[in-house]
């Protein structure tokens, strides 16, 4: 998951380090990019908690929620490295990023996986070997070979493999960015990147590997952080770019789901191509919030979805836990409504009242007073001259 402050400029291209006077980082606000996260969450939600079939429009947007993990990717990439190519250079680099990244993530998680050593007792978890890498941000490199390593007791635990593939490019890229190669150079590795996702998952489909390993590991998936880097990276492309970038992408998509029968994230034609024309949709989408006058931009601005995306990341880890007390609830729902559009829609609703509540709660009692120590660690660069 992204850091919660989307905070970058509305500039085509990232200002050089030649140096005037020293500026601690504090870059302009960009509202919508919280709604980007927002609806980024609320999709992933959508996918796992409303039918797929059923409910016309809605099932749609419920069938292809699972690609709001790839958004997600990209606006992290975005951010975090717009912020590493502002701050290379600077005195304690790596300590402070990854320092502030520490402070971000790990309370909140280290919490919940604790939270079940705790109440190992009483909810009978049979912990295992393989449960020790969800303590390492490794958690996708083992439910690839086990998936039942997920559950924990009552509770679902798979979702976790998104942040640990998150958290494995992190520890590799600012070291990448660190090493003060040239911007076109650093441009170069974001394509030669993406080139090499898509032609390593177009190999792996043909000979038939495991379909979770394609889809939970960094080097088949690393096309979505790589044009969100590369987004933050290049000069900011024009509104007409961004718009062309949306239609190529949906059409792509559009002959992947036609070829597939299909927009299910294991289909053959999906995991070859379909992630990388995901990749492209969402780094357009995000280049479309980047520039303000767009409606893309006014909509991702709205408060409802600002608010979401300030709580992604609690929802995001919480949510899925539940799964299988939510499916219980929504079973019970339509044994007490008879009208199965109205029980899915009723039930969701209250469900995601009650998981963003949680989400709510856990950031202002355990998420803020860690982000707040996150000041500790800013990093004084020098004014462009």
């Amino acid at each position: 998951m992204p850091s919660r402050a989307a905070t970058i400029e509305l500039t085509g291209q990232l200002p050089s380090l030649t140096a005037i006077a020293p500026l601690k980082v504090s870059m302009g606000h960009v509202t919508a990019l919280d709604g980007f996260r927002g609806c980024a969450v609320l999709l992933v939600v959508i996918f796992h908690y409303l039918p797929h079939k059923g409910l016309g429009p809605v099932a749609m947007i419920a069938s292809i929620g699972w690609t709001g993990v790839d958004a997600f990717l990209v606006l992290s990439a975005y951010l975090i490295t717009t912020i590493l190519y502002r701050q290379r250079g600077t005195e304690r680099f790596f300590q402070n990023f990854y320092m502030r990244r520490a402070l971000r993530l790990f309370p909140l998680y280290y919490f919940i996986l604790l939270l079940m050593v705790a109440l190992t007792s009483f909810l009978h978890i049979n912990w295992r070997l393989g449960h020790l890498p969800f303590f390492l941000y490794a958690t996708n490199l083992v439910l690839v070979h086990d998936q039942s390593l997920g559950t924990l007791g009552p509770f679902n635990f798979r979702h976790l493999w998104t942040l640990a593939l998150e958290e494995q490019f992190y520890l590799l890229w600012p070291w990448v960015i660190g090493n003060r190669l040239s911007r076109k150079a650093l441009i170069r590795t974001c394509w030669i990147g993406m080139i090499v996702a898509l032609c390593l998952r177009i190999v792996l489909v043909s000979h038939h590997v495991n379909s979770w390993f394609i889809y939970e590991s960094l080097p088949t998936r690393m096309d979505s952080v790589f044009a969100g880097a590369l987004l933050a990276l290049a000069p900011l492309p024009s509104v007409r770019t961004a718009w062309i970038g949306l239609a190529c992408a949906v059409a792509s998509l559009g002959g992947v789901i036609f070829a597939a029968h299909t927009m299910w994230f294991s289909s053959g034609p999906m995991m070859s191509f379909g992630y990388s024309a995901l990749a492209v949709l969402y780094a357009s989408v995000l280049m479309l919030a980047l520039h303000p006058e767009t409606r893309v931009a006014h909509f991702l601005s709205l408060r409802p979805l600002r608010s979401y995306g300030k709580y992604s990341y609690g929802l995001y880890l919480w949510h899925y836990i539940f799964s299988t007390q939510v499916q219980r609830f929504s079973e019970w729902m339509a044994t007490v409504i008879l009208l199965p559009t109205v029980a899915s829609l009723l039930s969701f609703a209250i469900v995601l009242l009650v998981l963003t509540s949680v989400a709510v709660l856990s950031f202002h009692v355990i998420e803020e007073p860690f982000l707040r120590l996150k000041l500790r660690y800013e990093t004084m660069v020098l004014r462009a001259g």
